[in-house]
């Protein structure tokens, strides 16, 4: 009986041991700290960058060079949310939205709440995605 009970303990062990490494590195957390932009169907950027920094700020520089929007995020997994800093809809009024990674190079958002017509029109209405910036 005893030679079973081994048997059966040497068996399980490397199952547990695949479990093991598994649930250590679990599924890959993506950042979102970086240089996103907006591409078009053939593969060259719009020119819009948007720059999310770790310290939970960010800026938008248009094509032109020039700063376009400047705020704050908080990102909550799913819950992205953000405000401006120009009283663009109210001052300190948040927008959320539920954002999904696709891999880790691909951002993409659906509403949740945010009464601000210009920047919902900003984030799911022209551009419901965004695509890291590949640094060369």
């Amino acid at each position: 009986m005893k030679n079973k009970s081994s048997k059966i303990r040497f068996k399980l062990l490397p199952f547990l041991f695949i479990a093991l490494i598994i649930f250590a590195f679990g599924m890959p957390k993506y950042s979102l700290v970086g240089k996103w932009t907006i591409y078009n169907s053939d593969g060259t950027s719009i020119g819009e960058y948007v720059d999310l920094k770790a310290d939970n700020t960010y800026t938008v520089t248009l094509p032109d060079g020039t700063i376009g929007e400047r705020g704050s995020y908080l990102f909550k997994d799913p819950v992205f949310s953000i405000k401006n800093i120009k009283d663009v809809c109210g001052k300190d009024y948040w927008g959320k939205y539920k954002l999904t990674f696709v891999g880790a190079d691909s951002i993409h958002f659906a509403l949740i709440e945010d009464s601000c017509s210009a920047r919902r029109m900003d984030i799911v209405g022209y551009n419901p995605g965004l695509r890291r910036v590949k640094v060369k």
